[in-house]
């Protein structure tokens, strides 16, 4: 089995995999450029009259430089800057999603971890109030039992006030 045909079993399945994205579109991105270039040259041989030529314009394109030294100037030409271009797109675009999914898997934790930290401070107070609580019931209940055990005293007399 070929190396590329093992590529694109991983990559199906664990398509959401950041660094298979990567790989993916990294491999498309260079496959695009190189064979832009020989299409370049083989179709616009007047512009682009050796393979260097061809590949310097397939870079400035992915690159989405374009210094305009060299372009296209046949369809074929214009078709293939067209395809290196979105790939280029795309490679942007992967590149900045891995970026921010860093970020986001740092504050996703830096969250957890606070909220952990919450959490047992939250625990740490109840078990202090029903603590607390434990020691009022505990006095209400002796206070109680010592009024019930004494009888109530005779309320002083009063010379008719």
């Amino acid at each position: 089995m070929s190396r590329l045909r093992r590529s694109l079993l991983r990559f199906r399945k664990h398509p959401a995999s950041a660094k298979h994205a990567a790989a993916a579109i990294i491999s498309v991105t260079l496959t695009s450029v190189f064979v832009g270039a020989v299409i370049v040259r083989v179709f616009d041989g007047k512009e682009y009259p050796t393979f260097g030529r061809a590949l310097w314009f397939t870079l400035q394109t992915v690159t989405t430089v374009g210094y305009g030294d060299v372009t296209p100037t046949t369809p074929v030409g214009r078709a293939v800057a067209a395809v290196v271009m979105l790939s280029a797109i795309g490679l942007i675009t992967v590149v900045t999603a891995a970026i921010t999914s860093v970020f986001i898997e740092a504050a996703r934790a830096e969250t957890a971890q606070a909220r952990s930290a919450q959490d047992a401070s939250e625990s740490r107070m109840l078990l202090r109030l029903e603590t607390s609580l434990e020691d009022i019931v505990a006095r209400l209940d002796r206070l109680e039992s010592a009024l019930s055990a004494d009888p109530p005293a005779d309320p002083p007399e009063t010379d008719g006030i």
